[in-house]
């Protein structure tokens, strides 16, 4: 029995050294990743095999499990996020999380004991978006989807508010000698104390900029456009960055 005791406790202390970070402590109402020592695709190993898990900053705990490797990319199946060891959301359906981006996940504190997470989710064959869950006294409150972002916030129009910017979906061509595109408005959202915020002023002055008028939020590629309105809309994404 003692013995037995030994090696049991041996394991526990393998398995408590698993290299989690621990995370970094603010109050301060901004854009919240990993820590900046961590990359986001650094998943620690823990028991099951096939599991693994994701130390985030304000105590948020993830864990993804069901991997698929698709050599360029993983996705998992599997997710469970935590914090303060309340499960806050549980996801075991077909929906495929990814980790590769360095970007995301983002987390925003909102409140006392309020936050935004966004993490990233595999759509293909289509662009990928961002899943958001709410999040309030460890207690999920509500969840929504958001385009995924081309690069860290910026001021992008100069009134002092940082903002994230990102479009539904890439536009094909076709029509006689392929001159003819779809719509795919870029969006902007503001950083705010409260969370994000779909800045309409900005996304409707920037695609009219774009496509001449503005046409809606939505990706529709039955809204037929000129090719000519690819060079600004890859001009805007220039301006917005890339810097992950």
């Amino acid at each position: 029995m003692k013995k037995t005791a030994i090696i049991l406790s041996i394991l526990a202390f393998i398995a408590s050294g698993c290299g989690q970070r621990p995370s970094a402590e603010s109050n301060e109402n901004t854009e919240r990743t990993t820590t900046d020592d961590q990359d986001s695709t650094e998943l620690c190993q823990t028991t099951p095999p096939d599991f693994k898990t994701l130390k985030l900053d304000f105590d948020f705990l993830v864990t993804v499990g069901k991997e698929e490797d698709f050599k360029s990319f993983k996705t998992y199946t599997y997710f469970k996020l935590e914090r303060d060891n309340d499960i806050v959301y549980l996801d075991d359906s077909l929906t495929e999380y990814e980790f590769g981006d360095k970007l995301f996940p983002i987390i925003l504190r909102t409140g006392d004991n309020d936050f935004e997470l966004l993490f990233e989710i595999n759509n293909r064959p289509f662009k990928n978006y961002l899943k958001r869950l709410f999040v309030s006294n460890n207690k999920l409150v509500g969840q929504d989807e958001l385009p995924t972002f081309e690069a860290k916030p910026r001021d992008i129009n100069n009134d002092g508010v940082m903002k994230y910017a990102g479009y539904w979906n890439s536009s094909e061509t076709w029509g006689e000698n392929y001159t003819l595109t779809g719509y795919s408005p870029i969006l902007y959202y503001s950083v705010t104390e409260t969370g994000l915020k779909l800045d309409s002023l900005l996304t409707k002055q920037r695609n009219e900029i774009i496509y001449g008028q503005f046409y809606g939020f939505e990706f529709n590629q039955k809204c037929e456009q000129p090719i000519s309105v690819l060079d600004k809309f890859y001009q805007e994404l220039k301006l917005i960055g890339n810097d992950r």
